[in-house]
């Protein structure tokens, strides 16, 4: 079955800005927690190359930008959703007057679509994109830009939702990410549509070696993907060439 469904700028948009004041509690409670290990994971990949700088796509409230911040890295959040940006800009804040960190450059956030990134040629030696890509409208010219402003050999790191191979472990995902998930998120968010869009927008994206091969039409290279939680999960790292 072919499900279509509006990746439009505008309705992304105004759909993540709608809930993103309860988007950390729904983003840790709907995945029991696991996806900060997820996150973990993604960053021990990055972290390897000793990148700088970083650019954090689909930043959203900032947990992946936080958690490279506290790393040491200079890192930028990009994101089309303002509202949660700002969600983001106080977790930010609420970090640094905490531990009064003041050595490291405050994280920039900067809202702007992955289609049109304003930064000049070769900035970043790393971009990352937690549980984003598959909301691009236009993942193909997204992919072009992400190379243009990540330097020569730079990684890019993505974390996604993927549908699991094993086939009782699927039919178990399947009951709670189509049926569960999407009540629970219903009530706490009030949102209708929201998290009944999240398992659609896995659906109708490539996973495992068809995104791979995707990543490799697009000019990259010493491209890898791990499978997270049998297959919930999928990290893809991708080099460019």
């Amino acid at each position: 079955m072919n499900i279509k469904i509006n990746k439009e700028r505008e309705k992304i948009s105004t759909m993540f800005n709608n809930i993103a004041g309860s988007y950390d509690l729904l983003n840790h409670l709907l995945s029991f927690g696991i996806d900060k290990r997820w996150r973990k994971r993604l960053i021990g990949r990055v972290l390897l190359k000793n990148p700088k700088t970083v650019l954090d796509i689909a930043c959203g409230t900032g947990d992946l930008t936080l958690a490279l911040f506290k790393k040491g890295v200079k890192v930028t959040g990009l994101d089309i959703a303002q509202k949660m940006m700002d969600v983001a800009e106080e977790k930010m804040a609420r970090h640094i007057r905490k531990t009064q960190k003041t050595t490291l450059s405050k994280p920039e956030f900067v809202c702007a679509s992955a289609e049109s990134i304003p930064f000049e040629n070769s900035t970043f030696d790393a971009v990352t994109i937690g549980f984003g890509i598959r909301n691009f409208e236009n993942r193909g010219e997204s992919l072009l830009e992400i190379s243009r402003v990540l330097k020569k050999g730079g990684t890019l790191a993505i974390l996604e939702f993927a549908t699991p191979k094993n086939k009782i472990w699927r039919w178990f995902f399947n009951l709670y990410f189509l049926k569960i998930l999407p009540f629970i998120g219903k009530i706490i968010s009030k949102d209708n549509h929201a998290y009944s869009y999240l398992p659609q927008s896995v659906s109708t994206f490539p996973q495992y070696e068809e995104f791979a091969s995707e990543l490799e039409n697009f000019g990259y290279v010493n491209i890898d993907y791990i499978a997270l939680t049998g297959g919930v999960a999928i990290l893809y790292v991708a080099q460019k060439s």
